[in-house]
This record gives structure tokens, C-alpha cells and sequence, in this order.
């Protein structure tokens, strides 16, 4: 995330709660991804950004697996703080 644009004036990044989401294949050829995300708290319920994008087949499996791998290393840690 090198993009200047994904930060906010003090230099922290901006990031927006994704408040749904979706994927399908379509025409064999690709896999789309779809986004709805919220800009402000007003937004948490049903998002007022959606970004679109298209994904080979090999980059929607790349991006599937490390998704699962970081809701695997989260869903340890919560496990790690409970038991504490």
C-alpha cells in the first residue's frame, strides 16, 4: 500500500469496514469480486462505496488463500486471549 492516496492527512492509512461482499465466475473466464464498504459510521449498515474488480482464476485462489490465512492467524489470536 505505497499509494500516498490511501493515507489520510497525519500519514496513517485509510481503511473502510467492508459491510458485504460477493464473488462469481463469470462467462468461465474470470472471477468477480464485489465490495461494499462504509465511509462513515452513518454508512455501517449498508455501505456506500462498492469497488468491482475482476481476477484471473489464479490470482482469486492466491487472494482466497491468504485471506484464509490471516482470518486463521486472528480467529488463534482471539482463541489465545480467551483462554488467558
Amino acid at each position: 500500500m505505497s499509494d500516498e492516496k490511501a493515507k489520510d492527512a497525519s500519514g496513517n492509512v485509510v481503511v473502510y469496514p467492508t459491510v458485504s461482499c460477493g464473488a462469481e465466475a463469470v462467462q468461465g473466464t474470470v472471477v468477480i469480486l464485489d465490495l461494499f464498504m462504509a465511509t462513515s459510521p452513518e454508512h455501517l449498515k449498508s455501505g456506500d462505496r462498492r469497488v468491482v474488480t475482476a481476477l484471473h482464476p489464479e490470482q482469486a485462489l492466491h487472494l482466497a488463500q491468504q485471506l484464509q490465512a490471516a482470518a486463521e492467524t486472528v480467529l488463534k489470536a482471539r482463541k489465545d486471549r480467551a483462554a488467558s
